[in-house]
């Protein structure tokens, strides 16, 4: 009989094959190779240029990605700059090579603005005969901080925690934040013009669409400001953000659409994604013995509404043989307490609740970054015995969950997962395994 406690086992380990598939040290040697005299990353030839050589890496995976970099391209670069949250550890190696440059996630602070500012600066000074090689992953948003003339961070600020409270998806939020920050929307591209500008990106939007990464520095916006005050009158935000920023975007204060004049010097590649990390889990499973799926669409929408689904769904089902489900997406919370939590572990307590009487499932929420909303955890792992667990130690879960206090609740029960920081970033992953046989019983 395949046990709860095996299947946690299995679960936790599915989610670190996950997490290390997308690790920059992995990722970044694979896509740099030579052919004949020339060095070749991401399959196209890394131009020669007789000028600087300048790497900015910016994100959640900044400080990897770098030394990765630094490992592949030995003394290559002539200044090298990292740009990442607050608290995320940087490798020694990277520390004493790099410029080290820190900004806040998921809310813009000064740090971040002044930063961003020093980027900027530095791409201005680049000419024709240099190139800018950008690394580029998730949190690249929040952390490029410096809103556009006219704005203050604070504007900025306001507005992103608006969007985020009322549970507007990232391509929402970027939409905006696009016309609001002066780094976004191939804004660090246009300012290196004319260098050469080569970006690797470890995405951490689905289906990877490049103005969303980040705001898309090296990339131009396909998005205007009339979208972005879509945005915000479909979530009712208009008369809740700072004024300055309606007024901003209504009198179309906006970069003009220079795309012509810059793009020819930019390319793009896409170092690894969700559906990587997808692949490396559902492997991981199929070895351990389960018929594991690679789920093709993405998990999104309402975290607590997919969470019932996903356990609603796993209780009625009958197989075979154990099963398994991984599912790459990222959802949404709309916010109506002030509890402690994120989206991956109110999804689990949400299907925690569903669970509770079922046998043989459990379900693991987490995301690849470490770091799930506000918490510490990056998620958690739920079977049918959280809720009774729960209940012995006095924890109301639906009450929990109606406060956005999942975080709090999880981390009692025993199931919360908490990994720090994984240096790492490409959405959050969703495992689901069953071992409810058609007699109704597990088996080994």
């Amino acid at each position: 009989m395949v046990s709860i406690e095996r299947m946690r086992v299995d679960a936790m380990a599915a989610f670190e094959a996950a997490v290390e598939a997308v690790r920059p040290e992995n990722l970044v040697p694979a896509q740099i190779s030579r052919s004949g005299d020339n060095r070749m990353v991401g399959g196209e030839p890394l131009p020669e240029v007789s000028g600087r050589r300048v790497v900015m890496s910016i994100g959640k995976a900044a400080p990897g990605l770098a030394g990765a970099w630094q490992k592949a391209m030995p003394g290559w670069a002539d200044e090298i700059l990292v740009l990442t949250p607050h608290g995320v550890p940087v490798p020694p190696e990277v520390e004493t090579a790099a410029t080290i440059l820190r900004g806040a996630h998921p809310y813009p602070d000064a740090d971040g603005e002044a930063s961003t500012r020093r980027l900027l600066e530095i791409a201005e000074g680049l000419g024709a005969n240099d190139l800018l090689v950008v690394l580029l992953s998730g949190g690249g948003s929040a952390l490029m901080a410096a809103p556009e003339e006219g704005l203050a961070l604070a504007d900025v600020h306001a507005t992103t925690k608006a969007l985020l409270k009322a549970g507007a998806p990232i391509t929402e939020v970027n939409t905006v934040r696009r016309q609001l920050l002066a780094a976004a929307g191939g804004g660090l591209a246009r300012a290196a013009h004319p260098a050469l500008v080569r970006t690797l990106i470890l995405s951490d939007v689905l289906g990877d669409p490049l103005p969303d990464i980040a705001s898309g520095p090296t990339v131009a916006s396909p998005t205007t400001a009339a979208d972005a005050l879509a945005v915000l009158d479909r979530f009712g935000l208009l008369g809740a953000i700072p004024g300055p920023v309606v007024s901003f975007l209504e009198n179309a204060k906006i970069r003009p659409t220079d795309a012509r004049s810059w793009m020819g010097t930019t390319s793009t590649s896409i170092l690894g994604n969700n559906r990587t990390a997808i692949e490396a889990a559902a492997a991981e499973l199929a070895a351990r013995g389960y018929s594991a799926e690679a789920a093709a669409g993405y998990l999104e929408g309402e975290a607590s509404k997919r969470g019932r689904e996903l356990a609603a769904r796993a209780r009625e089902e009958e197989c075979s043989a154990p099963s398994a489900v991984v599912i790459g997406g990222e959802t949404t919370v709309t916010v109506r307490g002030s509890g402690r939590g994120g989206r991956n572990q109110e999804l689990a307590l949400a299907a925690a609740i569903e669970l509770e009487g079922a046998d043989s499932t459990v379900i693991l929420a987490a995301g690849t970054d470490g770091v799930d909303g506000l918490s510490e955890n990056a998620g958690a792992v739920v079977d049918p015995t959280t809720i009774d667990r729960l209940q012995k130690i006095g924890i109301d879960a639906r009450e929990a969950l109606d406060y956005n206090d999942s975080g709090t609740a999880l981390a009692a029960a025993g199931d919360a997962i908490h990994t720090g920081p994984t240096g790492t970033n490409v959405c959050d992953l969703t495992i689901v395994l069953s071992a409810r046989t058609r007699e109704g019983k597990g088996r080994d």
